[in-house]
């Protein structure tokens, strides 16, 4: 049964003024620990911290809490398996909120166009 469902669409422009202005720092107030290392490696940092933002916002929204602990932006990771497909990692804190309130499962789908992110989570419970 689907608990919730979120989508996010993003123009990845206002994420490359943030890292402008802000810098690292912006970056760091996104990414959640497991996301650093993918960060680095990409071709285009400011894509991809764009990518993880909206998909983080998304599964926000399929909670119905939005942004508010536990569910935040650092406990929230939004990472690729060998093929790139994305999938969410939570952290221990956010895993047992969701396991509180029956949500088993979760599936994200990202897409870009030029400029425009869109993500799109699905929260399942039994």
């Amino acid at each position: 049964m689907i608990h919730g469902i979120g989508t996010d669409l993003l123009d990845a422009r206002r994420i490359r003024d943030g890292l402008a202005r802000f810098g690292e720092h912006y970056a760091d107030r996104i990414l959640a620990p497991a996301e650093h290392a993918g960060y680095y490696a990409s071709r285009d940092p400011a894509r991809f911290l764009a990518k993880c933002f909206a998909a983080k916002e998304a599964f926000a929204k399929a909670t119905g809490t939005g942004l508010r602990v536990p569910v935040t932006l650092r406990n929230i990771a939004v990472l690729r398996d060998a093929r790139g497909k994305p999938h969410i990692e939570c952290a221990p804190e956010l895993v047992a909120w969701l396991v509180d309130r029956g949500i088993t499962a979760h599936h994200v789908s990202l897409s870009d166009e030029g400029d425009l992110i869109l993500a799109y989570v699905i929260l399942e419970r039994p």
